[in-house]
């Protein structure tokens, strides 16, 4: 390659072929080539680790979702979708941990730490690989669920509180999960509103629960972090 190649062809090559490159036009004596060169292989490293804080920046450290700042853009990027569209629709689930408090005083933070990562997980299990699932902070979460209107969010509800009832039979002891449903925009037209009806909807959900004396431990869930490993207050019942 002569002197004067364009940085376009240098900005489309591989990293293997500008390292190629730089061998060559070094071993030519072009100190041109080998500047242009060694200048596009910085900016891409320098582009790769922006790419790694920007994804730390919107990880969960705990679990690994996403988390508050991912799903606050996240909303604002499907409201605009969804306006756009003709027929545009979403909806949130808010998913609360029953008794969670409750459940740190006894066991200690480090197993509510366990719970919270089994719950991350379950709940990826049982969405829709297009469904997003936030930790927004403490014991809660938020899945986003896009091109879903009420009654596809009423159809997940029914489907996480089915899993949780299999995963957990024979359990003498389980952490409840209260979830509440929203949809935009009936239920909301603003991110902001539409999260407070959600919150709204999983607070009625607690009381429900609390009116009907079901403490959250008779919302089955086998809290597991291997398959062979359970939380200590996770035990089978005598006989199962």
């Amino acid at each position: 390659m002569n002197g004067t190649a364009p940085r376009n062809i240098i900005s489309a090559m591989s990293d293997d072929q500008l390292k190629t490159l730089v061998q060559d036009e070094t071993e030519g004596g072009n100190a041109m080539v080998n500047d242009l060169v060694r200048e596009n292989l910085a900016l891409r490293e320098e582009v790769q680790n922006l790419r790694m804080y920007r994804s730390l920046a919107y990880k969960d450290p705990l679990t690994g979702l996403r988390n508050r700042r991912y799903l606050e853009e996240r909303l604002a990027e499907e409201i605009d979708r969804s306006r756009r569209a003709p027929d545009g629709v979403f909806s949130v689930l808010l998913v609360d941990l029953d008794e969670f408090k409750a459940i740190n005083d006894t066991f200690g933070h480090a197993e509510g730490d366990r719970i919270l990562i089994w719950v991350a997980r379950f709940l990826e299990r049982n969405v829709r690989d297009h469904d997003i699932v936030c930790r927004t902070g403490g014991d809660e979460f938020v899945i986003l669920l896009p091109n879903a209107g009420e009654e596809g969010s009423a159809l997940l509800v029914n489907r996480l509180r089915a899993a949780l009832e299999a995963a957990n039979a024979g359990r003498m002891n389980a952490v409840g999960l209260s979830i509440g449903a929203a949809t935009w925009p009936d239920q909301g037209s603003s991110a902001e509103r539409l999260l407070e009806s959600a919150d709204m909807a999983m607070y009625q959900s607690k009381q429900r629960k609390k009116a009907a004396r079901l403490p959250a431990k008779t919302v089955p869930m086998r809290v597991q972090v291997s398959e062979d490993e359970t939380l200590p207050w996770g035990g089978p019942t005598t006989g199962s």
